[in-house]
């Protein structure tokens, strides 16, 4: 009688070890797919697999040309330029900021175009290795500063989207030209 009463317990400790471990995992998935680093992965999937609109599902190009622009008023203003050439640089920046959503547009077609044919073997195989834990990820409330460990500057800086995943919306273009041509 005594082999009886235990197989019961026994079943009771070990399905209630089960539940306690599925809860936790489903409790980490939530928390973990709610990081920069989730997203990241994704993003990286989505470049290996040639998915265009995947990619650019993860990289706000809106303010990425946003932030660009941006960049290149600050320049301007910090410059101590004479006035004939400041009044020149106010008008090329006019013109940029006139014709803003076109180069939005046309730099997402050429992402596409670029993501899907792209075929530089050596690239792609170190993309491949690549890890996302290899990133050194600094939250800041709903805004991530990314850095490749080891090194001091930011690759580039990450927004929460309302749907959850983040968003790359600003780059370091002088880190990731580096970065390319190693």
């Amino acid at each position: 009688m005594v082999e009886r009463s235990e197989k019961p317990k026994k079943f009771v400790v070990f399905a209630s070890i089960l539940v306690v471990f599925l809860v936790a995992l489903a409790i980490s998935y939530i928390f973990i797919k709610e990081t920069p680093r989730y997203s990241l992965y994704w993003f990286k999937k989505a470049i290996l697999e040639r998915d265009a609109e995947g990619v650019l599902k993860y990289l706000d190009t809106d303010n990425i040309v946003d932030n660009m622009a941006k960049d290149m008023s600050a320049e301007n203003s910090e410059e101590k330029v004479q006035q004939q050439e400041r009044s020149m640089k106010n008008i090329g920046k006019d013109v940029i900021m006139q014709n803003l959503p076109a180069i939005k547009e046309q730099l997402r077609e050429q992402l596409k175009s670029a993501i899907i044919s792209y075929n530089e073997r050596d690239v792609i195989d170190n993309l491949k290795k690549a890890s996302v834990f290899g990133l050194n990820i600094t939250m800041e409330d709903s805004t991530a500063l990314v850095k490749i460990r080891g090194k001091d500057k930011v690759i580039f800086k990450m927004a929460k989207s309302p749907e959850g995943h983040w968003n790359i919306i600003a780059l370091n273009l002088e880190e990731l030209v580096a970065l390319g041509s190693k």
